[in-house]
């Protein structure tokens, strides 16, 4: 007996041992998995290839959740795709693992900085400093935010304290002179582009620097020359072309100025600034709608800008137009409700229209709103000053389409909803496919279901080939729904609709409980409903700002549409109700109210759908853009930057565009 418990005590512990070393070489194998994910990431990073990069720093983060690393690198490559909503979130959950690492609140720092919060920023940049004070990049990148903010002596500090600490790139000096200049020291400023130019004379950006001095002077020929040789060294620098238009406006070199605005727009198609100087040219050679209509291009960039309301609601008026005119005085009255200029403008629109009383009225709002800014105290004028400095910003985007470089944000691109999910029979690439487990769930008829939302055409041949196999099935088995319900899949990939709805009428009928019959047929009922008509369909996209509604050239009946619309969200009911952990049902549902306009009971679905599985970087994006529609961008842009990290690379266009205004 006790010969028996020895051996069994030895057997015990040599198990243990063994599932010991069991787990010691699982640990391993997973520490070099987290290990390869992030040197593929660092690796990407280094090759600029940031949305690869996040996609191996999720896994990173997925498999150690608790590490520093993973969160500040994808951080990194998030600020550099200008998501700087994600990147800030990065970086907060970086420090809260690795505290007193000061690259952490440096960077953060500086997503703050573009977004607006600079309070922030500067606590970031403190905490830097005060855990590693010898590093001048720290006192650099502050210079840049005091730049941002006009805090010229501050950013002017700062950059001195970079030199001191043996940092002499060009870019200190060219900083400092921007400083200097902002101080009106147009001597020292001068002098520090001056050497910047030294340190690198291929730098375009110190030349444009100088020759906006000169500017300053009101020496435009000496800045015509900075800006011509800054052009010499990047014919295709925006920056430099646009500075090279308004010395030609001072020049009263009113052709060149246009050739020069035209050719940024070309480079830039997001600048508002060349927009709007374009304007004031077409104003000045007396094309007042063709003004007119370049200001409502800034505007669809800068959608909440009201000087540009109120400068185009001038310049309607100055035209006969003053209903327009108090259209656009409204709009920045209600973007900015304490906009004196815009009730005192609107005052005399209404007079114009002899609106004696609504004139008077808009007159003493005007000198009442002054009367109290006047009285205010100094608190309440900067936080009025950091708002204003946002609604009023021009979106200076400046770099070359036409460059192999470009950054993925910056390409020109249509940006619209993601369309709905259908399940496919047929794809050309794994990737757009998408799997949902439909284990132990017999109303599915399969155990894995895919779909895409975008679905490749099959072969004729091997169309033609499957429905003579499920013809004979049919006549053999007439009361096999799923036969019918294959059939119809193979019509709806051939694009015969209406051979597919019969065929899943069928398969209902047959089975009542059909799930995917009830889903397909919605998906095709809504395609359907988009053929039909087709050029007076509503096609809701995010054209220049917002996701509008295209509207039709000819008058029609919506009452076909409205039926329609009705019947594929009875079949999607139908399904949620069969199984309400569909997802895909609540996204497709999401889509088409969206397209009838209810767009909280869209965002509702998307939202349902999220709870759902909360990795559906389609339903963040949709749900994302409507948002932003409705003129709520923080939660917005908060969903577009998750759809981002999910990996769509669209999400960075709209961020880019509407988040950072």
């Amino acid at each position: 007996m006790a010969l028996y418990s020895i051996i069994f005590r030895n057997l015990k512990f040599l198990s243990i041992a063994l599932l010991i070393s069991f787990i010691n070489l699982q640990l391993g194998l997973k520490a070099q998995i987290i290990g390869d994910y992030m040197q593929f990431g660092k690796f990407e990073l280094e090759q600029e290839n940031y949305t690869e990069a996040i996609k191996y720093l999720n896994n990173a983060i997925k498999h150690r959740p608790a590490s520093y690393e993973g969160y500040f690198l994808r951080g990194i490559a998030k600020y550099n795709l200008d998501d700087f909503i994600g990147a800030e979130h990065d970086f907060t959950q970086a420090s809260i693992y690795d505290p007193f690492n000061p690259e952490i609140y440096h960077y953060r720092a500086i997503s703050r900085s573009e977004q607006y919060n600079f309070g922030g920023a500067f606590e970031d940049y403190e905490t830097a400093v005060e855990i590693d004070p010898k590093n001048p990049f720290y006192y650099l990148n502050r210079a840049r935010t005091y730049l941002y903010i006009h805090e010229y002596e501050s950013a002017a500090e700062d950059c001195d304290k970079a030199i001191d600490l043996k940092y002499i790139k060009e870019n200190v000096y060219l900083m400092r002179g921007m400083a200097k200049a902002g101080l009106e020291y147009f001597d020292e400023a001068l002098f520090d582009f001056d050497i910047a130019i030294l340190r690198n004379p291929e730098n375009t950006a110190s030349y444009v620097q100088r020759g906006a001095v000169w500017m300053e002077l009101k020496e435009p020929d000496s800045a015509l020359v900075d800006f011509n040789k800054a052009l010499a060294i990047n014919k295709n620098d925006s920056y430099a072309i646009l500075s090279r238009a308004l010395a030609r406006m001072e020049l009263n070199d009113t052709i060149g100025a246009f050739n020069d605005l035209d050719r940024v727009i070309e480079l830039s198609p997001y600048n508002s600034y060349a927009y709007y100087n374009r304007a004031i040219l077409k104003i000045g050679a007396g094309s007042h709608q063709d003004a007119i209509d370049d200001l409502g291009k800034v505007l669809s960039m800068n959608p909440e800008n009201i000087v540009i309301y109120l400068y185009r609601g001038r310049l309607r008026a100055s035209t006969g137009d003053f209903n327009g005119a108090i259209d656009d005085y409204n709009r920045a009255i209600d973007i900015y409700p304490d906009f004196a200029d815009a009730y005192y403008e609107r005052s005399q629109a209404k007079k114009a229209l002899q609106d004696y009383y609504g004139a008077e009225e808009d007159h003493q709002m005007a000198y009442a709103i002054n009367k109290f800014n006047f009285n205010e105290n100094d608190s309440l004028k900067l936080e009025e000053e950091m708002y204003l400095k946002r609604i009023i910003a021009f979106s200076g985007e400046f770099y070359d389409k036409g460059t192999d470089n470009i950054k993925i944000q910056d390409q020109i691109i249509q940006i619209e909803l993601k369309p709905i999910f259908t399940t496919i029979v047929y794809s050309k690439s794994m990737e757009a496919v998408k799997m949902f487990d439909t284990f132990e769930k017999p109303a599915y008829h399969a155990e894995i279901i895919s779909l895409s939302c975008n679905q490749d055409r099959m072969a004729g041949n091997i169309a033609n080939t499957q429905l003579e196999m499920l013809e004979q099935k049919i006549g053999s088995n007439p009361s096999d729904p799923e036969n019918y319900y294959n059939r119809a899949e193979i019509y709806a990939n051939l694009q015969d609709y209406n051979k597919a709805l019969q065929d899943y009428d069928i398969a209902i009928l047959l089975d009542p409980d059909y799930i995917l019959a009830y889903f397909n047929r919605a998906n095709i009922r809504f395609k359907l409903s988009e053929l039909i008509n087709a050029e007076y369909q509503k096609q809701y996209q995010l054209n220049a700002s917002l996701i509008q509604p295209v509207a039709p050239q000819t008058s029609f009946d919506t009452t076909f549409f409205g039926h329609s619309y009705n019947e594929i969200l009875k079949d999607y009911n139908k399904v949620i109700e069969l199984d309400p952990d569909f997802y895909y049902a609540c996204f497709n549902r999401g889509y088409v109210k969206c397209i009838m306009g209810d767009y909280w009971g869209s965002v509702s679905d998307y939202e349902k759908a999220l709870v759902i599985e909360p990795k559906f970087s389609e339903a963040y994006f949709n749900k994302g853009l409507i948002l932003i529609y409705l003129n709520l961008k923080t939660v917005g842009c908060e969903s577009m930057s998750k759809a981002g990290e999910l990996g769509i690379q669209e999400a960075y266009h709209v961020m880019k565009r509407y988040c950072y205004k």
